[in-house]
């Protein structure tokens, strides 16, 4: 997400799909990105605006402490891993997601760039 967003932090979720089969040929499936989102939002580091994903100033703030660091990669799974998952908290982005209509997101970038689900 962070690639693909633009000043604001936000994108659309088939460029955000494109960004990450671009970096390393990775093609997410529409449940991993739909339990992805579930998660980061439920820990408050993702959002969504308009028609967009949008990374939060509290995902922001946390990731200006590991931006550049020598593994940056495993220090951005320690701080997504280091967030606590509640089942209470899982339940708003449930619903968020349902209306953001991330399956028919998800099909339109199929459609638009190949691929299966």
């Amino acid at each position: 997400m962070l690639l693909a967003s633009d000043e604001d932090g936000s994108a659309p979720l088939a460029e955000i799909l494109l960004m990450a089969d671009a970096q390393d040929g990775t093609v997410l499936t529409r449940k991993e990105v739909e339990q992805g989102l579930e998660k980061l939002m439920s820990v408050g580091y993702v959002a969504i605006k308009k028609n967009k994903l949008q990374l939060t100033p509290a995902f922001l703030e946390a990731y200006q402490r590991i931006d550049g660091t020598e593994n940056e990669a495993e220090a951005l799974q320690q701080l997504l891993g280091s967030q606590e998952l509640t089942p209470e908290g899982m339940d708003e982005p449930k619903i968020l997601i349902k209306k953001y209509k991330l399956k028919n997101q998800y099909q339109a970038y199929l459609e638009q760039f190949g691929g299966e689900e």
